[in-house]
């Protein structure tokens, strides 16, 4: 927005000269006028009302005060170098214009009332408050201001280069500064504009994507409980598997929160290239120079915002489920070498009772516990074909397994 807003300023700047010039301008080197105007012939001083007047001699040349009093000076010091005997300075001498060669005789008093030449004043003060604007010039066509940017060749040309070497004709796309400002900047602006939708769409799939990380911290944490709650009962017994199988899940859970966190990365990833694309847009917009906002134009004109990373958990609105495998506890008692496993299973996070709560579903130890999949198939069981059952629904295209 401060990009913006300086060039629509630098833009009202243009429009207002170019008003000036349209009503009346005066096209001058000013350092060469200065120089030549406005300067004491000798001293090469800045003509001013107080130390360096400009004084106008009878030849209506004009040189400042000092100068004047000098050369008066240096005169009368060499007319009394002719005759040593008197020793003191004339009171006047023959002053000689270093223009013309033109001479009068005058004292200090005659110098001092030589009348003031005001029309070098009245310039000094036209320079000093009349608004100016500066105006490149063709290197190949003198005096020819730069008025027009020629896309093709990506460089800036003048009225008569338009004509001679970048005619239309021949291929050249021409316009004026103008026009390329109100060509070149919608485009761009609509290529940060599409950044920046992209930019807040990855920003909600974030956001859903951590909700989705922080959900899998919770079913790790119940399939956790589950498996203390188990291993509790055979507690001397199973310290050993307890920790293989906790294991387990955490190994399970990380591998959903891996891929999570695999696009997560992508998205960052992208939102970082975008960023680097805007900030190249935004720097390109600031520098102003048209070759380089024809070329940034170029390749963002066709831009637009490429659909976010997909992520079944968020689009599909299904989660990674995860419980323990108790099976019969009497029957595995004498197995503890190998009891107990841990799998994972998804359900849909948008299947909801009317209460607005999961439906209840009773769990294998006689309880309760919340699931949103209503289907017998899907209920809680501590057979290992249900859970061949559930992974074979249709509902589920891939499941793991340990």
């Amino acid at each position: 927005e401060e990009t913006l807003q300086s060039l629509r300023t630098e833009f009202d700047f243009q429009q207002k000269q170019k008003l000036l010039k349209d009503n009346r301008s005066i096209l001058v080197d000013e350092e060469s006028f200065i120089e030549t105007f406005l300067k004491c012939l000798i001293c090469r001083e800045l003509y001013d009302d107080a130390i360096h007047p400009p004084k106008l001699l009878h030849c209506h040349h004009s040189l400042c005060l000092q100068c004047i009093l000098l050369i008066f000076q240096k005169e009368a010091e060499y007319r009394t170098s002719l005759t040593p005997a008197y020793s003191e300075l004339p009171t006047a001498v023959t002053v000689i214009c270093p223009t013309c060669r033109t001479n009068f005789i005058t004292t200090q008093d005659g110098i001092r009332e030589l009348p003031t030449d005001h029309r070098i004043i009245q310039l000094i003060d036209f320079v000093s408050h009349t608004e100016r604007y500066t105006t490149d010039f063709c290197p190949l066509h003198k005096f020819q201001p730069i008025n027009f940017f020629c896309e093709r060749c990506t460089t800036y040309v003048c009225r008569d280069c338009t004509i001679v070497d970048h005619q239309e004709a021949l291929g050249h796309t021409v316009v004026d500064f103008e026009g390329a400002i109100k060509k070149y900047i919608p485009i761009l602006d609509k290529a940060i504009k599409e950044m920046d939708s992209e930019k807040d769409a990855i920003k909600t799939k974030h956001k859903a994507v951590e909700d989705a990380i922080e959900n899998l911290d919770k079913e790790e944490n119940q399939v956790s409980d589950e498996i203390k709650e188990t291993f509790a009962k055979l507690k001397k017994i199973l310290e050993e598997r307890e920790q293989e199988v906790l294991q387990m899940a955490k190994r399970e859970v990380g591998n959903e929160k891996t891929k999570l966190k695999e696009k997560l990365s992508e998205m960052e990833k992208r939102t970082e290239e975008l960023d680097q694309n805007i900030n190249e847009i935004e720097k390109t917009k600031e520098d102003g120079k048209l070759e380089t906002l024809y070329r940034t134009s170029r390749t963002y004109s066709g831009y637009r915002s490429e659909p976010v990373v997909k992520v079944r958990e968020v689009d599909e609105g299904v989660v990674a489920k995860f419980s323990f495998n108790s099976r019969d506890e009497n029957t595995l008692a004498n197995k503890l070498q190998n009891f107990g496993d841990v799998s994972s299973y998804t359900e849909s996070v948008y299947t909801r009772s009317t209460s607005g709560r999961p439906a209840l579903s009773e769990d294998r130890y006689g309880g309760s516990r919340y699931s949103t999949l209503s289907d017998s198939r899907y209920s809680s069981s501590t057979t290992s074909s249900s859970y061949s059952s559930r992974y074979s629904s249709p509902y589920n295209r891939y499941s793991y397994r340990t």
